[in-house]
């Protein structure tokens, strides 16, 4: 009895599981379909804004004087006196006693030279008296026309032009002794002193060499697209009573942040063989601060930072201004003229501008933007044209 039940138990277990099998295989279980779901990525957008600027331009160069020349002397003989200010890095003023040399030889040359000129005098003074008693006498003899040696006039020209070359001699002699003392020509410094006290001189010999104080300049290279910026005209017909654009020039000196002010007053006029830079020269007046006394707010005399010649300087020339130019950093620009538009429907769109300037951080666009439009300027490296975009606006 007991295994007959164990037989039907196992087979209604076995048609329940049949059925349930069956069941499986013609309806088998749905599983729910997710869909993908893609999410714009996000860009940090620019809103563009077009302004008003002053296109300043950038440039570096070394000072250098207005004037600098080696100091030469134009007699010989030997050194009695030096200025104490003729020494390297000394401060002179035109028409100072630099150096004197032995002037007695000179001062003998003038003498000898007077002399002749004495005796150049008394000789024509006679000539001229025999002259006038040749003339006499003839006319009291009235023996026809008389001719130029009659009247001693070769005699009386030859003593005249004997008088001129001696005159000339003393003026030389004079000059010569002038020479002995040796004045500064401008105001200035002394670079560099090549002599020293009693020794002997030739003629043409080199004393030191020497600059001026009044004015220092600097070369500054600008690349023939900067100058649209600047306002300055190369004609030889402008006005050079009008100062050219202004120039700031910084360098770290003393151990600070130094600025100086000065102008551009000319151009080189030739465009460089090797770098295809044009050199606008800028002047700095009184480099050394030895012009009129300072004072600042509370009174007490200030003193400029002198400005040594051979300092590397970086300069700023304010530039012209500008209307409607937009400012970008400069990785929204892309293949050098082009820049990414984010449109009303959050898409990319590519757009072609022109630049005016660039720089290492920045852009400055002239054309091609308009007021209110969104420009990318990070968070894809690669932009594909049409893609949708969700874009945070920053500031620049």
């Amino acid at each position: 009895m007991k295994t007959r039940q164990q037989l039907i138990i196992a087979l209604l277990i076995a048609i329940g599981g049949g059925l349930a099998a069956f069941a499986i295989v013609i309806s088998p279980p749905q599983t729910e379909q997710q869909e993908d779901i893609v999410t714009p990525p996000s860009v940090q957008v620019i809103k563009v804004k077009p302004q008003r600027l002053r296109m300043d331009v950038r440039s570096r160069g070394r000072i250098m004087a207005q004037t600098e020349i080696d100091l030469v002397t134009g007699v010989s003989g030997n050194i009695i006196k030096i200025s104490p200010e003729f020494i390297s890095g000394g401060f002179f003023k035109k028409g100072d006693l630099l150096i004197s040399i032995d002037p007695a030889e000179y001062d003998l040359r003038v003498a000898q030279a007077q002399a002749r000129v004495m005796e150049a005098q008394y000789q024509l003074t006679r000539e001229e008296a025999e002259a006038e008693q040749a003339r006499d006498e003839w006319q009291h003899l009235g023996q026809g026309k008389p001719n130029s040696l009659n009247l001693r006039i070769p005699q009386l020209k030859e003593k005249k032009a004997k008088l001129a070359a001696e005159r000339e001699e003393l003026k030389n002699a004079r000059l010569l002794r002038q020479r002995t003392d040796i004045r500064a020509p401008f105001n200035g410094r002394v670079r560099n002193k090549e002599v020293g006290m009693g020794q002997y001189l030739s003629s043409g010999a080199v004393l030191g060499r020497i600059y001026s104080s009044d004015l220092a300049e600097v070369r500054l290279p600008l690349s023939t697209h900067e100058l649209a910026f600047i306002d300055f005209s190369d004609s030889p017909t402008r006005n050079k009573s009008k100062q050219g654009a202004p120039v700031r020039l910084t360098a770290n000196y003393q151990g600070q942040q130094q600025a100086w002010l000065g102008h551009i007053v000319r151009s080189e006029g030739v465009v460089e063989q090797d770098t295809g830079m044009v050199v606008l020269v800028a002047q700095i007046p009184d480099p050394f601060g030895l012009g009129a006394k300072k004072f600042d707010s509370s009174g007490t005399e200030s003193f400029a930072t002198s400005l040594p010649v051979g300092l590397y300087v970086e300069a700023s020339i304010e530039g012209r201004w500008l209307e409607d130019l937009v400012i970008l950093p400069a990785s929204a620009l892309r293949n050098n003229n082009r820049v990414v538009i984010v449109d009303q429907k959050q898409r990319l769109r590519f757009r072609n501008v022109e630049v005016l300037s660039r720089e290492r951080e920045q852009v400055i666009i002239k054309t091609g933007l308009e007021a209110g439009e969104h420009v990318l300027v990070s968070g894809l490296h690669h932009p594909v044209e049409g893609i949708e975009v969700i874009p945070t606006e920053i500031a620049l």
